[in-house]
């Protein structure tokens, strides 16, 4: 009768226990949120991610890292599998970075989204994919690697540049181009010494132009008196011979001087135009000047 009720008093109390264990394992899944599947794909380094890494969603706890692995169609690719808490809006937009945690060496995932707000659906048989995106470490380590390169390319091109020949042709440049400079500084000072001579050949030309009007006018005067002194009487003549007609003899003298003057300025350009820039040339001294000298 004791045995009876001792094996009864055990299998109460075997059966308590159990159903409050139950209880209690129900009560704490029930205090934590379902979480759905995905899976992190990525083509880079994962150093320092492992099982039960934390998953972050801009910074809030999210979910964990259930295991990694690599795509077995494609060895190229590694997959992080993730748990993440249904609440977190995870979207088409969705993406991950892995981020360093302290000075321990161990990495975290991050989760972000663009503006793609679509939701992405997945399931425990079909997990969704979010793909990952370099760190800013990984970039600035890509983008150093790259800068190393392109500045050894240059330090290539450069002693390709400065070779001896090259430097050769440089310096026959540089000597061209201040042969170049100091022939452009001589035609400056000739076209400088050309437009000062400019003023005194116009006032020649002035004076030329001046001298035959001048005549112009005095024939003009003669002719006048002439046609008045023909209307005079015969004793007028002993006027016009002493005083007339040499006034008349000078001022044909000065008109064909005139003339002779523009005859010779428009034979000189018209033989040698480049003395409107230059200047005409000095003519040797003649009999009687300084610096003449009689020939054999």
């Amino acid at each position: 009768m004791n045995n009876r009720s001792y094996a009864l008093r055990t299998g109460l109390f075997v059966a308590t226990f159990t159903a409050a264990i139950l209880l209690v394992t129900l009560w704490i899944s029930g205090t934590h949120p379902r979480r759905l599947p995905y899976i992190v794909v990525t083509r880079g380094d994962v150093f320092g991610l492992r099982n039960q890494s934390t998953v972050f969603y801009r910074g809030i706890a999210a979910g964990v890292v259930k295991r990694i692995t690599v795509d077995p169609r494609d060895p190229r690719e590694i997959w992080v599998f993730i748990s993440v808490d249904q609440r977190i809006p995870i979207t088409r937009g969705t993406y991950a970075q892995m981020k360093l945690q302290g000075v321990t060496g161990t990495s975290a995932l991050e989760l972000d989204t663009t503006a793609d707000m679509r939701t992405l659906p997945t399931s425990a048989a079909h997990p969704a994919h979010i793909p990952m995106r370099p760190s800013f470490l990984t970039r600035l380590a890509h983008a150093g690697t790259r800068v190393a390169r392109e500045l050894a390319l240059l330090s290539k091109d450069l002693r390709k540049t400065v070779n001896a020949t090259n430097r050769r042709h440089m310096a026959t440049i540089l000597a061209n181009m201040a042969q170049a400079s100091r022939q452009w500084t001589r035609l400056g000072a000739r076209l400088n010494n050309a437009a000062a001579r400019l003023p005194a050949m116009e006032a020649e030309a002035d004076t030329t132009l001046a001298r035959i009007a001048g005549a112009a006018r005095q024939m003009r005067s003669l002719s006048r008196r002439l046609k008045s002194l023909s209307e005079t009487a015969q004793g007028a003549g002993d006027a016009v011979l002493t005083r007339t007609i040499p006034k008349v003899n000078r001022a044909i003298d000065r008109l064909a001087s005139a003339a002779a003057d523009v005859q010779r300025l428009s034979r000189s350009l018209r033989h040698h135009p480049r003395e409107l820039l230059l200047g005409t040339r000095a003519l040797p001294p003649g009999p009687g000047e300084k610096g003449y000298k009689e020939g054999p």
